[in-house]
């Protein structure tokens, strides 16, 4: 008997606790006090943050497409040194792995369509990618079609971006 009443209080407590809840519906009448602004503003901060990670990770990736671009376009002209400037260390090597591509006569234009950079590393913004490319290629003997990726890279002293090696086939059509 003696326990009954708090055992009932403890009961309705709860009930009455839901009662006192507002609707959604109902319109706030009271200012949002001050502290409850700020704690809504660092919950904000982890989504802030994570658009400013990948809007930084978009910026590299078309910054290092953008490089891939310069050099394809650089090696139609007859000025290879400008060309090889784009690689590691100014030098494609010995056997670049484009060395299909670099090694085609009268080659006098190309169309250019590269998939999205795939990050190679886990930094944020990334510091290498692999950009997947189809190249159309306008030749004196005719049209020609290769497709492959590069592999792309910061440079050491962080001012842009240098390729480090590179894998093209031809294909027929």
């Amino acid at each position: 008997m003696r326990y009954r009443l708090p055992l009932l209080a403890l009961l309705v407590l709860p009930l009455a606790q839901c009662s006192c809840q507002r609707d959604a519906d109902t319109p706030p009448t009271a200012q949002v006090p001050v502290d409850a602004t700020l704690a809504g503003a660092s919950r904000d901060e982890p989504n802030a943050r994570n658009r400013a990670i990948a809007d930084a990770s978009s910026t590299a990736a078309q910054a290092a497409a953008a490089t891939l671009h310069a050099y394809l376009g650089a090696l139609p002209a007859a000025d290879r040194t400008r060309a090889d400037a784009y690689w590691a260390g100014g030098d494609p090597g010995r056997t670049p792995g484009d060395a299909a591509l670099r090694a085609i006569p009268g080659l006098r234009s190309m169309r250019i369509q590269n998939a999205p950079p795939v990050a190679l590393d886990r930094e944020s913004p990334p510091r290498a990618y692999e950009i997947p490319v189809d190249l159309r290629l306008d030749t004196a003997s005719g049209p020609a079609r290769m497709r492959g990726a590069y592999r792309m890279r910061t440079r050491i002293d962080g001012q842009g971006w240098e390729i480090t090696s590179a894998s093209l086939q031809p294909e027929l059509d």
